[in-house]
């Protein structure tokens, strides 16, 4: 675990070897929200909701959908180029 900007905690998830996304964890709402940046700005995150599963939504507000897990929604942050 790394600190980042004194306050968010970072953890390294297989995206950031990839795409360069870095999800962080955000303290006092754990394990409830989580922030994504690149090269650290800030991207979209993403919101445990009850009985419901999680939650993307861009930095500009816009809904992804909701996913059955953490991974799933955070992986909807990625472009998939074929």
């Amino acid at each position: 675990m790394v600190m980042v900007d004194n306050a968010i905690s970072s953890t390294a998830t297989q995206d950031e070897a990839t795409t360069g996304l870095v999800w962080e964890s955000v303290p006092g709402v754990e394990p409830a929200a989580w922030v994504g940046r690149v090269r650290g700005i800030f991207v979209g995150m993403v919101e445990a909701r009850w009985q419901e599963g999680y939650t993307s939504t861009t930095r500009l507000g816009r809904k992804l959908g909701t996913f059955g897990t953490l991974e799933t929604a955070q992986d909807a942050f990625i472009v998939k180029r074929h």
